[in-house]
């Protein structure tokens, strides 16, 4: 063991030397977490309309409030209809649509007639037009089945308890039901079952903030971990260092183990900045329970242990680095930490699930989301323990043919 610690401590020194490298050891990820946080976890943009309230009866007004109420758009209401069209044409207050409600709306709907509505958009991004064109056809439909609930509640009141058709016989319950099912024919019921909740109110907060804390620990993985392994083998042959190692009392394990060694514990060390300020700037409201630690761990060996086989079987120096970051940005779309991988293809998707990242992925979502313990991770922590046993293996392997080829 004393070679083994002697080249761990060896490289650890340096790698707390070097500047650059602590930057992108530590720092980055940091950066790369509130960047991609702030960017996909920022709620969503809402659009400014211009309302032009004609009516001003108690339908009209709740529309409003309904409208506003969501997260799609924000009514600025404006008394002139003059006036709105100007604005919107000229783009003020960030003003991409107008919504007239006419005279005479609230009485048409109590008193048994149509109401009609106008909705302009102006002309710019076609994303911007489809949204919100879909979005106020789905909110009128939305409305218009409530509405005809409420009519068909009301003439149910006046109806007797016993109805009969032609020698067909039904009651008012009987009645009730197909009078609602004319209201709305076809019923649908969607849910996502991608991420499970750890409370009721988790899984909104968790889409702002909690799955950063997964992408970036398993980020570490391929970049903390992968990338910079690969270097701290290359730079022994670009120092001109390998050949005082190979003349040694080290063994190839003990190099290569001291090589790991080495890299986890910096690796632990950018993790741990990493989770401190998860807790203290993001604060998302996610599971830190004892079963992270294993999986942790194992991931940091396989990333590590893999970056360590990518330097020997690359052809040079230059290109093993290269390798290395192409290889991890590659992986990023194939382990779920995007999306799901039951959205890739099937030869890509048996890939992807192959991947022992890939398993870390899933089992640290697992801990932090859904409040997995211990004995649920040990399958992926086997895993995961097995792959860098077998990156390891083939380094050690292949550490001779490289170390020669100076």
């Amino acid at each position: 063991m004393r070679p083994c610690l002697g080249i761990a401590k060896k490289d650890f020194l340096l790698f707390v030397r070097d500047r650059a490298t602590l930057f992108w050891v530590l720092a980055f990820p940091i950066v790369m977490m509130l960047l991609f946080s702030t960017v996909f976890g920022a709620e969503g943009a809402r659009f400014d309309i211009a309302c032009v309230n004609r009516d001003k009866g108690q339908i009209a007004s709740a529309i409003i409030e309904v409208l506003n109420s969501t997260d799609v758009v924000h009514l600025h209401v404006i008394e002139s209809e003059e006036e709105a069209f100007r604005a919107v044409k000229a783009g003020e207050n960030d003003l991409v649509g107008l919504l007239v409600i006419p005279e005479g709306f609230t009485e048409n709907l109590t008193s048994g007639l149509a109401g009609d509505l106008e909705f302009y958009v102006r002309e710019e991004d076609p994303t911007v037009q489809q949204t919100l064109t879909s979005f106020m056809s789905g909110f009128v439909e939305e409305f218009n089945t409530k509405f005809r609930h409420e009519i068909l509640k009301r003439i149910l009141e006046f109806l007797p308890e016993n109805l009969s058709f032609g020698g067909y016989v039904m009651n008012k319950e009987e009645m009730g039901e197909r009078m609602m099912a004319f209201a709305r024919p076809i019923n649908v019921t969607i849910a996502l079952i991608s991420k499970p909740q750890v409370t009721s109110g988790t899984a909104a907060y968790w889409e702002n903030k909690g799955q950063w804390v997964t992408t970036m620990l398993v980020y570490s993985f391929l970049f903390s971990g992968m990338v910079s392994s690969t270097w701290t083998l290359v730079e022994e042959k670009e120092n001109k260092t390998l050949k005082r190692l190979r003349i040694s009392t080290a063994s190839t394990w003990s190099l290569l183990l001291g090589k790991i060694l080495s890299a986890l514990v910096a690796l632990s060390f950018s993790q741990l900045v990493l989770v401190m300020t998860t807790i203290f700037v993001l604060r998302p409201e996610v599971n830190w329970d004892p079963a992270l630690f294993p999986l942790v761990l194992m991931g940091d060996m396989s990333g590590v242990s893999l970056g360590l086989l990518i330097a020997e079987i690359s052809p040079s120096p230059r290109a093993a680095g290269q390798a290395a970051t192409v290889i991890g940005v590659l992986l990023q779309f194939f382990i779920g930490i995007y999306f799901p991988v039951q959205f890739l293809p099937g030869a890509l998707r048996a890939f992807s699930e192959l991947l022992p990242f890939t398993k870390a992925a899933e089992a640290l979502s697992g801990v932090l989301l859904g409040g997995a313990n211990l004995s649920q991770v040990i399958g992926p922590s086997i895993y995961l323990g097995v792959s860098a046993i077998a990156f390891t293996t083939l380094a050690v392997m292949l550490f001779p043919k490289w170390a020669s080829e100076e």
